[in-house]
């Protein structure tokens, strides 16, 4: 296995609570697939809403990244593990 850093952050519980935009979305999404009968369509609902998660997990994985960057002290914890 390569050698790879564990970064872990900490962050407050808080934080990763949804806000009121966050409900509102869901709940509009969640109206409009309701309304699809057709199973292609739901097929590509399906996939829109996959290449969305995607691509907000790798925002996030970014924002990580610059974030331990900036980040010193107690809520940044690094782990090397070596490659054999």
């Amino acid at each position: 296995m390569a050698a790879f850093e564990l970064i872990e952050l900490a962050f407050d519980p808080d934080d990763a609570k949804p806000t009121l935009e966050d409900e509102f979305t869901m709940t509009m999404v969640a109206k409009d697939l309701e309304k699809l009968e057709e199973p292609e369509h739901l097929q590509i609902a399906s996939k829109h809403l996959l290449k969305i998660i995607v691509h907000k997990q790798a925002m996030i994985r970014a924002l990580c990244k610059r974030l331990v960057e900036l980040e010193t002290g107690k809520n940044v914890k690094r782990i090397q593990f070596k490659g054999r």
